[in-house]
Formats: structure tokens, sequence, C-alpha cells
């Protein structure tokens, strides 16, 4: 049990505990924040998933690419955007499964398209188009 001049040194030197009304005022402010936070939050978790969409598109560009500079250079390797876009490495979210398919040439543009298992906001898309 505290003495009275315990008590009397913790009130000297200002040592008292939070009021019912500055606990109360502490967890609205901190219910505000998180009202406002965690749809910003999920909006980032959606944008970066759309980049991450994006990024594989530009990956099957760039594979596109390779593949038709090796059908000009060898002439046994027959060019097919399908195919090269089998050939990109996809890196997935956890517990998702991603699907990239090109479609075949026409007038000389393939479309690339990225799709998940969970749904992206849209489905990122892009198009190659071949050299002249």
């Amino acid at each position: 049990m505290e003495s009275r001049h315990d008590v009397e040194k913790r009130a000297t030197l200002g040592q008292r505990g939070f009021t019912l009304i500055e606990i109360i005022a502490v967890l609205v402010i901190l219910g505000v924040l998180a009202v406002v936070a965690i749809p910003q939050y999920t909006a980032l978790q959606d944008e970066a998933k759309n980049r991450a969409g994006q990024a594989v598109i530009a990956a099957a560009q760039s594979q596109l690419s390779l593949d038709y500079a090796r059908s000009l250079l060898d002439t046994t390797y027959t060019f097919a955007p399908a195919t090269s876009c089998g050939n990109v490495a996809i890196d997935e979210p956890s517990g998702e499964t991603w699907t990239l398919t090109c479609s075949a040439l026409n007038a000389g543009v393939s479309t690339i398209t990225v799709t998940s298992s969970v749904a992206f906001t849209t489905n990122p898309t892009g198009t190659w188009t071949r050299p002249q």
C-alpha cells in the first residue's frame, strides 16, 4: 500500500493516469483513421496487381520480339505467338493462377491478355506488332 508521501510525490511530479474521455478520444481517432486507411490499402493492392499484370505483358512483348528475330535468323524455326507466350515465366502471387494468352497474328498484330484465377479489376491487355 502506498504511503501518503508516495501519493503526494507522484502528484507533485505530474504523474496521473489518462481520463476516460482521453481514452475514448484516442479510440475515436483510431477508428476514423482505420475507416480512411482500409479502402486506400485495398485500392493499392488492386493497383499493384494490375501493374504486375502489365509487367507480364511487357515480358510477353519482349519474348515475342526475341522469337520473331530468331525466326528471321533461323529458317527452321517457326514463329508462333501462342508458343512464344508459353515461354514467358510468370511469378504468380500466392494463391493465384495467372494465364497469359497471345492471339495469332492478324495483320501483323498479336493481342496479349493476362487473366487470373482471382479476378483483376480489368484483365490487363496489350498488343505486339510485328516489325516491318
